[in-house]
């Protein structure tokens, strides 16, 4: 399994004009960890101009279409955690009533609830990482994401359970894919804590 988040291409103007067009997987990749990184930069190599224009095509088309680049990236990449966060955001946002259902469930039979997020709280962190203007600990929204869907899998380890749902994707539709999504999330952030990475 790759669990390592690899130095990001530099995101160029060009990408940004197929940012939402029919790319092959490899220039898709290309983009998924350039759009990544500009929007949690890791590192002080991202092109300025470029990264504001990202955050300019978030405010006027919204994350959704940024978050396309990141279906097909490893799942604990840079890119691949923010598609898994997106999802969760998604989720949580669209479908209240269910993680309601689930986190009130997990609180009758979980006696140890320590950093778990609420799902208000949980949907309010990544937006503030899908805003384009993000400055907080980033492996804070991880280890947080990765509590949440551990505690909910303590209840239902399925996530959605059809395949007409409109999260039903490779992620959400995998079998037992509430649990296997905590795991990336744990293994994505302790793999940042080994390489100090974030």
């Amino acid at each position: 399994m790759n669990v390592s988040f690899r130095r990001p291409a530099q995101l160029r103007p060009e990408q940004l004009e197929v940012i939402d067009g029919d790319v092959n997987i490899e220039a898709r990749l290309e983009l998924a960890y350039a759009t990544a990184h500009a929007l949690i930069p890791l590192d002080s190599d991202i092109d300025h101009e470029v990264t504001e224009r990202l955050h300019q095509v978030i405010a006027d088309e919204g994350i959704d279409v940024v978050a396309e680049s990141w279906v097909d990236a490893p799942e604990t990449s840079l890119p691949g955690i923010l598609w898994r966060g997106f999802l969760l955001r998604e989720w949580i946002r669209r479908f209240p009533d269910d993680v309601r259902q689930r986190f009130i469930a997990a609180e009758k039979v979980d006696t140890d609830q320590s950093g778990v997020l609420t799902p208000v709280d949980m949907m309010t962190s990544w937006d503030q990482v899908f805003s384009g203007s993000f400055s907080g600990d980033f492996l804070e929204v991880i280890r947080h994401s990765a509590r949440f869907t551990d505690y909910i899998a303590s209840i239902e380890p399925l996530w959605i359970a059809d395949d007409d749902h409109p999260l039903a994707t490779e992620v959400t539709r995998r079998n037992t894919a509430m649990v296997r999504t905590a795991q990336e999330f744990y293994l994505a952030g302790e793999k940042a804590i080994r390489r100090g990475r974030m």
